[in-house]
């Protein structure tokens, strides 16, 4: 069997998330005996993960404007198609259905870039109100004009043509259903399983456990907005708290691949703000740092970030986007840390999880296993699904995909013809 993945970049597992998740799905398919073949239109990077240690992998690089492309997926024939985010799905889906029309398209949402989207709107609707309840945008303080959002409707449109769309979180599940409409039988939730070590425990050779620490991919608007709140609103204010009662050397250190001059100028070591940029060992960069400080005003999916400081058994005070869809990575353990749902809420616990006279102790659940016992559930009944559908057995034939399908793509569809025959002269 063989198994095509349409990547909006190559993968790349040290940079976030996004990237971790695409890994665990790669060699989950190589794991079960799926010839690999993977494509992207974007340019390999330094830190792209290229599999070239691995049989039975081969790279592409598809161009949906090709007059080629077509006849390159039927050299390929694939029996699975795996689009890693719904952009992807747009420009290739058309031809795949062409081409390969007997092909199961699977889509990875990574998350729901349309609640993502949602959130963002509806703080900067609050904020310019003057509005804003909260630290972050709770979801009844979602505004009923953001719902819908042109990504949201993308990508509504992405999950219902597909076979089969992965979510992240029980959030983005319920959230799918009941504003995006899509049929049960075309969602799975398949959290998010890293393939990197956990349960590394303990404050590394360098401790630093007076001070904070963040780490997060700089493309991610999300993460720009918490890095940018916490320099102004929060920062400042813990400094001054944690100065007062004697911790005159708390710094913290801001991490993160994709670091431009925008972020860059955050950087203020009067007040202990520390832009440090990229690196390459996560978890022994965060494992002697005493607390994760994520404010994470807006955002979706399951925060790679949270996790990491997790399986390092570093506490976290985040918010409650920040926590979404961690209640199966924490597996029955309470979140170690503080959940803040106001700015003097995350203030305060960033003071006390910083201060050296009542730093707290917190259970951690026994991550190793927990990653096993994770991959054998939803990994394993992932693979089923797939099975099933190669098998006939549960392909969707809802009215509203095979409406979908008979429409598929026709801006996209006529813009690549005309980029076609401009290329051709």
């Amino acid at each position: 069997m063989k198994v095509l993945f349409f990547c909006l970049v190559w993968p790349e597992p040290s940079s976030s998330a996004a990237g971790v998740r695409l890994d665990y799905l790669i060699r989950l398919f190589i794991r079960e005996g799926f010839e690999l073949h993977l494509s992207s239109t974007a340019e390999h990077g330094h830190y792209s993960a290229l599999y070239e240690d691995l049989d039975g992998v081969y790279r592409h690089n598809l161009d949906p404007n090709s007059s080629e492309i077509r006849a390159k997926l039927a050299q390929i024939n694939p029996d699975v198609i795996v689009f890693d985010r719904y952009p992807t799905e747009e420009q290739f889906s058309w031809h795949v259905m062409e081409a390969c029309p007997k092909a199961i398209r699977i889509l990875d949402t990574e998350d729901l870039h349309g609640l993502r989207r949602a959130r963002q709107l509806s703080l900067e609707e609050l904020e310019k109100k003057g509005r804003l309840t909260h630290l972050y945008v709770a979801e009844h303080e979602i505004q009923p004009t953001s719902v819908y959002n042109t990504i949201a409707l993308r990508e509504m449109v992405s999950m219902h043509r597909s076979d089969l769309s992965l979510v992240v979180s029980d959030v983005e599940l319920y959230y799918a259903q009941k504003y995006y409409g899509i049929p049960t039988n075309q969602l799975m939730y398949l959290p998010i399983l890293s393939c990197r070590l956990f349960g590394q425990s303990g404050h590394l050779n360098n401790d630093m456990s007076t001070h904070a620490c963040f780490i997060g991919n700089f493309k991610h608007a999300p993460n720009r907005d918490a890095v940018h709140f916490l320099r102004y609103q929060l920062w400042p204010h813990i400094k001054k708290a944690l100065s007062r009662q004697g911790d005159v050397n708390s710094e913290c250190h801001i991490y993160g691949a994709y670091m431009d001059e925008t972020m860059e100028r955050l950087h203020n070591p009067s007040i202990g703000f520390h832009m440090k940029g990229r690196v390459d060992d996560v978890y022994s960069t965060i494992a002697a740092y005493g607390v994760l400080l994520a404010p994470l005003r807006f955002g979706a999916g399951v925060k790679g970030k949270i996790l990491d400081a997790i399986s390092m058994e570093l506490p976290v005070v985040t918010t409650p986007i920040g926590s979404e869809g961690l209640s199966v990575h924490l597996d029955g353990v309470d979140f170690p840390g503080y959940v803040a749902k106001t700015v003097e809420e995350f203030k305060q616990s960033a003071v006390k999880s910083l201060s050296t006279s009542a730093q707290s102790k917190w259970d951690f659940p026994d991550h190793k296993k927990l990653e096993q016992r994770l991959d054998t559930e939803y990994g394993n009944a992932f693979i089923a699904q797939v099975n099933n559908m190669l098998e006939g057995k549960s392909r969707i034939q809802h009215p509203i995909k095979l409406m979908l399908e008979q429409n598929s793509q026709l801006a996209h569809r006529y813009l690549s013809k005309y980029i076609q025959l401009k290329n051709e002269g």
